[in-house]
């Protein structure tokens, strides 16, 4: 099948690994000042940038959107959550109809006065003779070009749409599984990256191992009470596209590195440098994953996690501080 790849990022190329493993003809598409170092990689077969592995073999590469889905079969759209809904407009343009989106974009959008994950926002815009199937966790990019066995979750409102996109893909190391509960997988996962933040932040203050399960237990319940609150499923957040996404996301990656560097002590915009500016998922998830909170009536007593991390990131707390340490204690 041909597949057109909106995004050369770090998820949007590692999912070229499975694909082009099945068969698949893969057409990469990223704005040129954002991708074009990762567009040039993938279309000379030589390693990312960023992942520093190349694909099984070279793909075509364009910076136009109505070329890259240009007699697609597949759409796959991986770009932040910022750019999701221009893309997904531009797109929606030209890919006819019947034609199944893959949704990676993670994120929290504002919505006719509503805070709802990306992939819905992205729903609405491409209408309801387009498939829509969302991509969750638990997904490293770099494990999952490097061949690490991985199961994720495809979730769609009509399963069996998952379930085709899953068999196309799947293979000996990438094993999708489904579920329709396509709120409560995005939610999960948007909402992991922010407790990563707090997860990384305990790490900087070295707190000991005692603390830090009691972190990513509180992290959990938080994160399975709004996604219950908001109308996802309990059982979607203590899965693996909830508590196995926000594990590894704990481990490793740049909402960590984020929150490592704000236990040290350096002020948020500090630790932004530090990480030459990299995208740190959890900060432009923080604001609306809070107006949700309010709407579904979870406060600081439901969430203290979140909004501590939010007094933190406000200047209200000293980030070096022992606060999050006590509050979690308490």
């Amino acid at each position: 099948m041909k597949i057109a790849v909106l995004g050369a990022g770090q998820m949007g190329s590692a999912f070229g690994a499975p694909a082009l493993e099945r068969g698949h003809e893969l057409r990469y598409w990223g704005p040129g000042w954002i991708d074009g170092p990762a567009l040039e990689a993938l279309a000379a077969g030589a390693p990312h940038p960023d992942l520093k592995t190349a694909l099984p073999s070279p793909v075509e590469t364009t910076t136009e959107i109505a070329e890259a889905v240009r007699d697609a079969e597949i759409v796959a759209l991986a770009v932040t959550s910022e750019g999701a809904e221009w893309v997904s407009e531009e797109a929606a343009e030209t890919v006819p109809e019947d034609i199944p989106i893959l949704v990676f974009t993670k994120g929290l959008v504002e919505r006719g006065g509503e805070i709802v994950p990306a992939a819905v926002r992205v729903r609405e815009i491409f209408g309801p003779s387009h498939p829509v199937v969302v991509v969750g966790g638990p997904v490293k990019a770099i494990d999952l070009i490097n061949r690490t066995p991985t199961q994720t979750a495809y979730g769609s409102r009509e399963r069996d749409h998952a379930r085709s996109l899953a068999r196309a893909i799947e293979t000996d190391y990438y094993l999708p599984g489904t579920t329709d509960d396509l709120l409560g997988l995005g939610l999960c996962a948007a909402l992991k990256n922010c407790y990563a933040i707090v997860f990384g932040y305990l790490t900087g203050r070295e707190a000991p191992p005692n603390l830090l399960a009691l972190a990513y237990g509180t992290s959990l319940g938080e994160l399975s009470a709004l996604v219950a609150a908001s109308g996802g499923r309990t059982e979607t957040a203590a899965g693996p596209a909830g508590a196995g996404d926000l594990y590894v996301t704990c481990l490793s990656g740049r909402n960590g590195d984020f929150g490592r560097l704000l236990g040290e002590g350096n002020p948020p915009e500090v630790a932004r440098e530090k990480m030459n500016n990299a995208t740190v998922e959890g900060l432009g998830t923080l604001p609306p994953a809070l107006a949700l909170a309010r709407s579904v009536g979870l406060g600081k007593k439901e969430l203290p996690l979140l909004y501590h991390l939010d007094d933190v990131l406000g200047g209200r707390v000293e980030p070096g501080g022992s606060s999050l340490a006590v509050l979690l204690a308490e």
